[in-house]
């Protein structure tokens, strides 16, 4: 059976052949100081999770259901209801983890470029333009500003299917893995939003690569999949078969 990690789009097998700086985030750590920082900020519930448990800093602040269960969630779950449990600072990935000025966006920007990127200053640190696939739409984009990159499992999906219960490094993990970030059209972002492949698919063309992908990253982070998405998924699976 093909494996769906390995049966990736071609910039992937790029990444990692070039020697990706992310390639090392694949199995991340944070120290321990960190891991047990205080978070800096609050989600809109007014709190966030500190290591195992959930901290409440304003009046009316609920707590999660996230280390109340064991195991699988049940298909009655109210997934909705995690949405204001989620915080950005948890899953950070806009930064720089090499420290070459360059910013986990630019990174991919240069590395996926099929042209030699030009840069907005001397040091390299920001992307002006190059040569980008948007795998999503199938359009073609040569200035930088006009695509950004996605997460093909939404970091708020992943939220709220398992990962809100997560410790902090797997969080930074899984939104810094290469496997799962892609450089997109920021107008085609927006209409995917957090949605699953039962609400959003990309251009027939991608698609086949498309699930291969979520099935292959939540298997390997098992995530939840909602059973419209994983409808989808199991349908296109068998018509693509090893394509």
């Amino acid at each position: 059976m093909l494996n769906p990690l390995r049966h990736s789009f071609i910039n992937v097998y790029r990444l990692i052949a070039a020697g990706y700086f992310f390639v090392g985030l694949l199995t991340i750590t944070v120290s321990p100081k960190a891991a047990q920082a205080h978070a800096g900020n609050i989600d809109i519930n007014g709190g966030h999770y500190y290591l195992n448990s959930y901290h409440c800093h304003m009046t009316g602040c609920e707590m999660p259901d996230t280390f109340n269960r064991l195991g699988r969630d049940s298909l009655l779950i109210n997934r909705r209801d995690r949405e204001k449990f989620f915080n950005i600072d948890d899953w950070s990935y806009e930064q720089d983890f090499d420290n070459d000025c360059q910013s986990t966006r630019q990174e991919m920007l240069i590395l996926t470029s099929r042209s030699e990127p030009q840069f907005t200053n001397p040091r390299n640190c920001v992307v002006r333009t190059g040569d980008w696939l948007d795998e999503y739409t199938g359009k073609t984009f040569t200035v930088a500003t006009k695509i950004d990159l996605d997460h093909v499992i939404p970091l708020m999906y992943a939220h709220t299917h398992g990962g809100d219960r997560w410790p902090a490094n797997k969080k930074l993990q899984f939104a810094n893995d290469p496997i799962n970030l892609v450089l997109v059209e920021k107008r085609e972002i927006r209409r995917k939003s957090n949605r699953g492949p039962g609400r959003y698919l990309p251009r027939e063309e991608f698609q086949c690569e498309y699930v291969h992908l979520w099935q292959g990253i939540a298997k390997k982070y098992d995530l939840d999949i909602d059973n419209r998405d994983l409808q989808v998924i199991k349908r296109l699976t068998n018509e693509c078969g090893d394509n």
